[in-house]
């Protein structure tokens, strides 16, 4: 697949991000049926909140792989430590809907196994935060 085809599912709140996912109640993420695009109105709003956008909602934008922290230099970390979690977490063995999968860089990576967490990852969280979802 062409790297600039290649999304990730845990980007931040920035211009070209569109929005993938809302974070719901329980502190799971609600995937949305499209990622919806977002524009400077829309960051300027959910950034005045006192919670990051990032603790709130989840955003899409292009994997820039070599230009992301979280990259190892041939994979992205944060789906290799997100898929650790899978003992602790209840799974559904169904897939949650998603219209990035086909070029989702953790799909890519590690298979449905990423796909299974996914509802449970929000890009910005305290480690104590998401271990008093799980419980």
């Amino acid at each position: 697949m062409n790297s600039e085809a290649i999304m990730c599912p845990s980007h931040r709140c920035a211009p070209g991000s569109q929005l993938l996912g809302v974070r719901q109640n329980n502190g799971t993420v609600a995937i949305l049926p499209q990622p919806l695009p977002i524009d400077n109105d829309f960051i300027e709003k959910v950034e005045q909140h006192p919670i990051t956008p990032e603790r709130r909602f989840r955003f899409t934008n292009k994997c820039v792989e070599n230009g992301c922290q979280q990259w190892n230099g041939k994979s992205c970390r944060v789906a290799e430590r997100a898929v650790q979690y899978l003992e602790s977490i209840p799974l559904n063995e169904k897939l949650p809907a998603c219209s990035i999968r086909s070029n989702c860089r953790w799909f890519l990576q590690t298979g449905a196994e990423a796909c299974k967490v996914c509802t449970y990852v929000l890009t910005e969280i305290i480690e104590e935060e998401f271990y008093n979802n799980l419980g």
